[in-house]
Parts: structure tokens; sequence; C-alpha cells
């Protein structure tokens, strides 16, 4: 049996079909109109994942969330597992055939090594109040020799933090240490060089740190119209909402 290398193509119609049956009509943490306005982001993400090259099975780590798995489950019929601080909407992810894990990176840690050939990691790292290379350490220890991690969070230097600078506005939420299970804000947002160090310093290869728009959703439609109105502005890379890295472990 052979387990040739593969690249993988996500058309949008495709997309489109997956994401209607398994997030949207899921039962997440968010409604369900939440999910309808950022599809662009996931499908952005998704995309992503098309430059590496996976083994024919691949395994894949979903730390929190579960929406990447159940899109790459309906499409490829990948292997994966998705890891949450808690167990609150497990019913949703197994219920597609998909693997849960309880796993509060600050306190817990998977018990494999080398498992798995991609661990994805969206908007998560700047809701942990340590050092990110102790997390990216511990996410590393999972990989195979060869294998890829995948992370996106938001831009210190996006626009929006620029505006609410100028402005005096709250940019972070507070910071404080959570207890095993409970939810943090934005404690804080990294610039690329510091989320580059920090990859580097875990002892991950290969960096590539990208700054993206993913989407141009917003929470209301005047936020939504604000997006779209200044728009323009992110032809400047660094004002762009999102960061978007994959490293591979040695």
């Amino acid at each position: 049996m052979t387990n040739s290398p593969i690249k993988i193509t996500i058309k949008k119609d495709e997309f489109n079909k997956a994401y209607e049956q398994t997030v949207i009509k899921n039962n997440f943490f968010e409604v369900s109109s939440y999910y309808e306005n950022y599809r662009p982001r996931y499908f952005n993400t998704l995309k992503f994942i098309e430059k590496f090259t996976l083994p024919e099975s691949p395994k894949i780590l979903e730390i929190s969330g579960g929406q990447i798995s159940l899109l790459l489950k309906e499409m490829f019929n990948f292997d994966c597992t998705v890891a949450d601080v808690n167990d609150q909407y497990k019913q949703g992810i197994i219920d597609q055939g998909i693997n849960f894990l309880v796993c509060d990176l600050l306190h817990d840690d998977i018990l494999v090594e080398s498992y798995y050939d991609l661990i994805v990691m969206c908007e998560v790292i700047e809701h942990l109040p340590v050092p990110p290379n102790l997390i990216l350490e511990k996410l590393k220890k999972y990989l195979k020799p060869g294998g890829w991690l995948i992370l996106t969070t938001p831009n210190f230097y996006r626009f929006r933090n620029l505006v609410r600078m100028i402005t005096g506005t709250p940019i972070f939420c507070p910071f404080f240490q959570p207890r095993r299970g409970e939810a943090i804000g934005h404690f804080i947002e990294y610039s690329k060089e510091n989320l580059q160090w920090s990859l580097e310093k875990a002892g991950f290869k290969s960096v590539q740190i990208e700054y993206r728009q993913l989407d141009f959703s917003g929470a209301t439609l005047l936020t939504k119209l604000a997006r779209i109105i200044i728009s323009p502005l992110f032809i400047r890379p660094l004002w762009r909402d999102n960061l978007v890295a994959n490293a591979q472990k040695p």
C-alpha cells in the first residue's frame, strides 16, 4: 500500500457546499449568521493549505474551533482531530466522524508525539497569556518530522488598531491568568517580526509569514461598510488585518 504525496485544490463551489452542510448547519458558540458573515475567512484560510505537500492520508490536528477540520473531512475525507479547551461543542464535531480532545494548551498536553502531518491553529495564539514560543514548542512536538503548522492571528499593525490608538479607544482586553477551560479575549496581538522570532525560537524552520486580508466582514452593517470603504488602504500590507504563518518541523 502506497502513501503518495498529494496536494489539495480548494474549489469555490465545493467549499460552499461543504460549508453549508458542516458549518452553517452545525451547533457552535457563534450563531449561524456569524459564520455566514465570515465565510470568506474560512475559504481564504483553506486556500493556504493548497501549498503544502501532504501524505495521501494525512493526519490533521486543529486547535480550537473545528471548522477547518469539518471542511477538510467533508471535502477530502481527511483524518482530523479537534482539540478545544472544553467539550461544550464537541457533538457537532464527533457527529461528522472527527476525533475530539479536551486540551487547554495552558495546562494540558496531548499524549502523542510526532503524529500529525499538519496542525492548524486559527485565531488562538492571541488568547494564550504565555510567551508564544512555549505554546509553539508544544505544537511542534505533536508534528511528524517535516510536518507543517499553519497559524492565523490578528496583525498588531492593522488599520483598526491604528484608529483605536489615535482615538484613545482600548485595543486589548483585560490581561489575567484564566482558569482551566476559561476564555480570555485579545490581551495581545503580534507583529510579523515578533511572530517570526517566536516560531524560530520554538525550533521551526522554513518560516513564512504574510500580511493578508482574509475577509472584509464586520460585526455590524456599519463596520462592514467601513471596511469596504477603507479597503484601498490595504494595498499597504502592514495595515491588513491578518498574519498568516506557516512553518515546518525539521
